[in-house]
């Protein structure tokens, strides 16, 4: 069995107390949270619900003196080559690929996009699943959002972690991210290379030249089927040398709503329409 530690920190907490309603509300949110990366580590797909986790169990165990502590117990009942054969990525469930799988998901949802996996196993599947990574964190959001209430109304942070080291620290910061404020009415005037791409949910990655930076996008719903092609063009540049080369024909006009966190950072795009933009 795995576990994970959440200890909350600052104000109130360094007294071993939390507020009722806000304390149980983001103690239910890392629970959320923790079912669907753990889903998405044993079988290779998303779930919407936490409850629909299959081929693990989660428990809480008996908390311990700290701040104030908290202590899930993840226990994986599947086996990892029935699972790899119906669409897992991982061939073992061991600690290192777990612990370093729920890093990567939770930085990801939680506005922490540089950071690199530390295991060659985790590394392997985001080289080639990333934008699965993407949809399991956007999924996450509304986990996040409640298991961040507390901070900023008398708890400084939260650290969710392995029993020896952290994972991540939640903060006002992260608070910020999960908690989406708006989507911008769609603009014409982006550029940009696609990095990424998933043929089966049309999700991928893209570099916006307006933002000097790689966000994750998803297909709008009107978004026209007949210009599909257009992305895995841009994506075979991108994957043909190296860098922004002029003479790679990868670059794309693109039509978007921006999807923003509170402080007006862009998360993600919701593509409306692309062209080649040399064409």
């Amino acid at each position: 069995m795995f576990s994970i530690k959440v200890s909350y920190e600052g104000g109130i907490a360094d007294e071993n107390r939390l507020d009722l309603y806000d304390g149980s509300t983001s103690i239910q949110g890392v629970a959320q949270a923790m079912q669907i990366a753990t889903h998405a580590f044993v079988n290779g797909k998303l779930i919407t619900k936490a409850p629909a986790i299959k081929g693990a169990r989660l428990y809480l165990k008996p908390s311990k003196p700290g701040s104030f502590l908290v202590e899930l117990g993840v226990l994986i009942t599947e086996d990892p080559q029935r699972a790899l054969a119906l669409g897992g990525i991982f061939a073992a469930y061991t600690a290192a690929p777990f612990y370093d799988f729920v890093k990567m998901i939770f930085r990801k949802a939680n506005g922490m996009q540089d950071e690199e996996p530390d295991t060659p196993a985790v590394r392997r599947a985001l080289e080639r699943q990333e934008p699965f990574f993407d949809d399991v964190a956007e999924v996450m959001e509304g986990s996040l959002q409640r298991t961040h209430r507390p901070i900023g109304d008398g708890i400084d942070q939260i650290r969710i972690g392995r029993p020896r080291s952290n994972l991540i620290v939640l903060n006002e910061h992260s608070k910020d991210w999960v908690n989406t404020r708006d989507i911008t009415p769609v603009t014409n005037n982006l550029s940009g290379n696609v990095t990424r791409y998933n043929s089966v949910t049309r999700n991928g990655r893209v570099y916006v030249d307006q933002l000097s930076r790689i966000v994750p996008f998803r297909l709008g719903e009107n978004f026209p089927l007949g210009v599909i092609g257009a992305l895995t063009w841009s994506l075979h540049g991108s994957n043909s040398g190296v860098g922004g080369t002029q003479e790679l024909p990868k670059k794309l006009r693109l039509s978007a709503e921006k999807v923003l966190s509170a402080s007006g950072q862009v998360k993600r795009i919701i593509l409306s329409d692309c062209s080649r933009a040399n064409t």
